[in-house]
């Protein structure tokens, strides 16, 4: 078989859980500066490739959107970077008592940290070399606005439902066992959610810093308010909807070959 079935799935990734939670400071704030650029260089190609359409054709436009986006998670995926809205993940490494929950949260907090800054230095020198047009400046400008001036339940609850995307995505990637079907994994949740216009802490960041550096009235005020939304429904989304319920589900005790509901 060409992938891995749910048990065996649940053991990979608490493996994968397990190391992450361990990893130090430094190579944190490293892979975390990665995953950052890579969902930035994504998202501002999907807004190269798509501002333009949008105003002919905006379902067409956001397909086009939805088609680039994912390259940056394939390349977390298969360099291995620390990305938070997966990384959300790692509370069944606290569940299962292979790490604690000072190492998760220590993990989130540089995880996090480290994805701004390899978005705004994406974000920064995309404005700089003037990579947008002006299609794509005014395009996200506008989404920048709308972004901070939706109601805080729509960040809380389009969060959820983008991580549920995100961490399903990383989850049908680690079951496959070559690099193709990573890809394909990564790639259909991944469209879906941008599609679809949820929302995801990462890409926000990319989208708000070059939104502000490109000229947009928008306040800092106003970014953390919808990041800390977004970054709830995120944690939300990954944890409750997620991996929680995959290991209630799959997890197999070891030497009795029962999972957790047996208990």
């Amino acid at each position: 078989m060409n992938m891995k079935n749910p048990s065996e799935l649940m053991d990979y990734l608490l493996n994968v859980c397990t190391e992450k939670g361990n990893k130090c400071i430094m190579k944190l704030v490293m892979l975390g500066f990665m995953a950052g650029m890579f969902i930035a260089l994504g998202a501002v190609g999907s807004i190269v490739a798509s501002s333009t359409l949008a105003k002919t054709d905006p379902g067409l436009g956001k397909f086009v959107a939805g088609a680039v986006f994912p390259v940056g998670l394939m390349c977390v995926l298969l360099t291995g970077a620390e990305l938070f809205t997966s990384n959300c993940m790692l509370v069944v490494a606290v569940i299962n008592k292979n790490i604690t929950m000072g190492q998760l949260l220590k993990n989130w907090l540089i995880v996090y940290s480290s994805n701004f800054i390899g978005c705004l230095f994406v974000a920064f020198i995309t404005i700089l070399t003037h990579n947008f047009n002006d299609d794509a400046l005014t395009y996200i400008t506008k989404l920048a606005v709308y972004k901070v001036t939706a109601p805080a339940h729509y960040l809380f609850l389009k969060g959820i439902l983008c991580n549920v995307m995100v961490c399903g995505s990383v989850l049908m990637a680690y079951c496959a066992k070559d690099v193709v079907g990573k890809l394909f994994a990564a790639w259909f949740p991944i469209m879906l959610f941008v599609v679809l216009g949820y929302d995801h802490c990462v890409a926000n960041m990319l989208y708000f810093m070059a939104a502000k550096f490109g000229g947009a009235d928008i306040s800092f005020a106003q970014i953390g308010y919808n990041l800390f939304f977004v970054t709830l429904g995120n944690i939300v989304g990954g944890t409750v909807f997620m991996s929680i319920p995959m290991y209630i589900a799959h997890y197999k005790k070891k030497g009795c070959g029962t999972t957790i509901c047996d208990l």
